[in-house]
C-alpha cells in the first residue's frame, strides 16, 4: 500500500492544474517575475545564480493563461467619489500579502460596467482585499465560494445616499 502523503490530498482536493506535486530544480528562477523557487519554495529577494534552471511560478501561469483564483467586483457611488483611495486599499494588501507568500497577487483591475473587477491569482486574496475595503470604507459585502473549488466571488457595494426604499 502507499503512502499518500498531505501535499496529494490537498492537490487532489483543489483539482487545481496549478498546484503542482513536482519538485523543481534548484535554483529555479520564474522567467516572468523572477521569484526563485528555494528550499521547496517561491521567494522573494533572493539572487538567482547564473544557470539556473527557468519556468513559470504557478502565479505567472495563472496570469499567462487569465485564470484568477478570485474575483473583486465593486461598485456603487461612492466608489467613483473615492476610487483612487480604494484602490490603494487593494494594491497595500496586495503587497502585505505578497511579503509572506509571494505567489499572491492580483492579475488585473479593469472597469465592469459602472463597477470595478479585481482578479487575484489567490481565494485568500481576493477575500482579504474585500475584507480590507469593508472594514475601511463600509458598504456591502458578500463573498460567495464556488462549491468544491477554491475559488471566490467578492461583491462590495457603497452609495453615497442611503437606498430607497
Amino acid at each position: 500500500m502507499k503512502n499518500i502523503t498531505r501535499r496529494e490530498i490537498l492537490a487532489e482536493d483543489t483539482g487545481s492544474p496549478y498546484y503542482e506535486l513536482r519538485k523543481y530544480p534548484e535554483p529555479t528562477v520564474c522567467s516572468a517575475c523572477g521569484l526563485v523557487y528555494h528550499k521547496g519554495r517561491w521567494t522573494n529577494g533572493l539572487a538567482a545564480p547564473a544557470g539556473a534552471n527557468r519556468e513559470l511560478c504557478p502565479a505567472c501561469k495563472r496570469v499567462q493563461d487569465r485564470n484568477p483564483g478570485g474575483v473583486i467586483y465593486l461598485d456603487g457611488s461612492y466608489l467613483h467619489a473615492r476610487r483612487e483611495e480604494i484602490l490603494n486599499v487593494a494594491k497595500n494588501q496586495e503587497r502585505l500579502a505578497r511579503t509572506q507568500r509571494p505567489l499572491q497577487r492580483i492579475m488585473w483591475i479593469k472597469p465592469n460596467g459602472d463597477g470595478l473587477e479585481i482578479a487575484t491569482t489567490n481565494f485568500h486574496l481576493a477575500r482579504r482585499i474585500g475584507e480590507a475595503i469593508h472594514q475601511a470604507h463600509k458598504g456591502d459585502l458578500e463573498i460567495k465560494y464556488a462549491e468544491g473549488d477554491r475559488f471566490a466571488r467578492v461583491y462590495w457595494h457603497r452609495d453615497d445616499q442611503p437606498k430607497p426604499k
